[in-house]
């Protein structure tokens, strides 16, 4: 199951898709080590729509806030997602706060 959250990648703050598997047994997650996303670009109100994949280098990505399964709806044919009102809500803080 595909797992969103609310991320920083180089300053802008965004709705990515991050991969859900674990490290191999006995590997360990690296500051150094790159991490492959999904981005999602608003569209319109709650609606998101896959944008790109996106290979970023741990010091330009923040994972802000995880966001729970039962506040997206994933259309995967689609490649669009609909957020929860509360979790726009929040986006639109982080948004206005990464700005300053």
């Amino acid at each position: 199951r595909p797992t969103f959250a609310l991320a920083q990648i180089k300053g802008d703050v965004c709705l990515v898709q991050v991969p859900d598997t674990p490290a191999p047994q006995g590997a360990m997650a690296s500051a150094l080590m790159a991490a492959d996303v999904a981005v999602f670009r608003h569209e319109f109100i709650t609606l998101f729509r896959y944008s790109h994949r996106a290979t970023v280098h741990p010091a330009d990505l923040a994972i802000l806030e995880p966001i729970a399964d039962h506040c997206t709806l994933y259309e995967e044919d689609k490649g669009t997602v609909f957020l929860a009102r509360d979790v726009m809500a929040r986006l639109q803080k982080l948004s206005m706060d990464a700005r300053r």
